[in-house]
């Protein structure tokens, strides 16, 4: 399972590190332009930096779930029945594929739950879940129209990962409050 892991991290990094990376160069670019206008206010560089690295994994996640992209809404599909309860139920044998692929779901979201509450005070605690869920239901509303699949299970395990990294967060801001004061600042 490790291994498929490994390779599909080497597959994405083949594959969709340049909108990654064109993405991230265009909201520090933006960033700057709106800084120097006055559209906002200037931060400090820890929280500039936590904001590019939050763009970073933003634009990580979107190429992930959207690339390719193409506008086929008539390809697109919505699972509604739960890989999850069937296997709870014992209906369904998950393969190392299945783990994997679950996990990979779990792991996606939790930079989400971890960065967006040591970037924004707003966004303490548990106070980071709904917009998470904002974004998790955002994407799978939006994946049928390019082709890919709506999935209950994705929604269930991508929340389960904004949770594990809001608990991370709240750990963090508890054992390191002076750093994470910084983010913010």
């Amino acid at each position: 399972m490790l291994a498929m892991l490994f390779d599909y991290a080497r597959s994405f990094a083949q594959t969709k590190l340049p909108a990654l990376l064109i993405g991230t160069a265009l909201f520090v670019l933006l960033r700057y332009i709106l800084c120097r206008a006055g559209a906002f206010a200037r931060r400090s560089i820890p929280h500039e930096a936590g904001l590019a690295l939050f763009a970073l994994y933003l634009c990580a996640v979107l190429s992930l779930t959207f690339l390719p992209f193409r506008l086929d809404p008539a390809a697109g599909s919505y699972a509604l029945d739960s890989t999850l309860l069937a296997i709870a139920r014992g209906e369904y044998a998950a393969g190392s594929w299945v783990w994997a692929m679950m996990l990979g779901n779990v792991l996606m979201l939790v930079p989400f739950g971890l960065l967006a509450p040591l970037l924004w005070e707003r966004l303490r605690g548990l106070r980071v879940l709904p917009a998470g869920l904002g974004f998790i239901l955002a994407i799978e509303l939006l994946q049928p129209l390019t082709g890919r699949s709506f999935d209950v299970d994705d929604i269930l395990l991508n929340a389960l990962g904004v949770l594990a990294g809001a608990l991370l967060a709240l750990i963090i801001q508890t054992l390191l409050p002076r750093q994470t004061a910084a983010l913010r600042a």
